[in-house]
């Protein structure tokens, strides 16, 4: 008998201490307070390079506090930065969520909205896929249990950062576009649902137009059907609705 999935559970994670080289969601919640504090040339990558090094011994200096480049706990909660909230795997029932016939989980955590775009007119032919818009940056999680088929973490064709996944049942998943790749994962990672596998970008053929993520579904590793239904039975804001 299908059952429900409830929307992915978060937690919380103190403040720790970040400097060149750090990643993840810690860092892009520094990045965006950085830029509302007027730091407009440090990007929300969720990477720690010399321009958030620069953003922050600017504003070190300008909170006379010690200029390292070194983002402490302390200088953060100067910045009211009290937690990162991460997004854990959600909580799966036995078999799958009502409505849905291959999908597990939503591919997007965050803020994102998309549209029934499967068939529409491309450049290259019709929409194979449904594009979730959302920030540069917002996690991309595994739709279900699976292994990466392939990958790529530098951008080719079309679809620049792309992630295959296929399921237990032989179903598989495309992902495109991403601006990263979840360190760790190659060829052959296993995955659960839920799981972080990368971040929305708008690389390949998407590099001029709004970041989002261009999603596919093909059962049983044939050709493309239209996703979207299957992303509303899944879609957590539908489901809390």
């Amino acid at each position: 008998m299908a059952s429900t999935i409830a929307p992915p559970p978060v937690r919380r994670i103190a403040p720790t201490t970040l400097r060149i080289g750090a990643r993840g969601s810690a860092v892009r919640a520094l990045q965006r307070e950085l830029r509302r504090r007027g730091q407009r040339y440090v990007r929300i990558d969720g990477a720690f390079g010399p321009a958030t090094r620069r953003a922050v011994r600017v504003l070190q200096k300008r909170m006379r506090m010690r200029v390292t480049g070194v983002a402490t706990p302390a200088f953060q909660r100067r910045l009211g930065i009290q937690a990162t909230v991460v997004a854990a795997a959600p909580r799966v029932g036995v078999g799958l969520p009502i409505g849905a016939r291959y999908l597990r989980a939503f591919p997007v955590l965050g803020d994102y909205t998309y549209t029934d775009d499967f068939g529409a007119p491309r450049h290259q032919g019709s929409h194979e896929g449904t594009d979730v818009m959302a920030d540069r940056g917002t996690p991309v999680v595994a739709v279900a249990d699976g292994t990466i088929l392939r990958l790529t973490r530098a951008e080719r064709g079309l679809g620049g950062l792309y992630i295959w996944l296929r399921d237990t049942q032989g179903n598989e998943y495309y992902y495109a576009h991403l601006s990263g790749i979840a360190d760790g994962l190659d060829a052959g990672s296993r995955v659960a649902v839920g799981q972080v596998i990368g971040l929305v970008g708008n690389t390949g053929d998407a590099r001029h137009t709004a970041p989002h993520l261009h999603f596919e579904v093909h059962p049983g590793g044939g050709g493309a059907v239209n996703p979207y239904n299957e992303l509303r039975a899944v879609d957590p804001k539908l489901r809390a609705g």
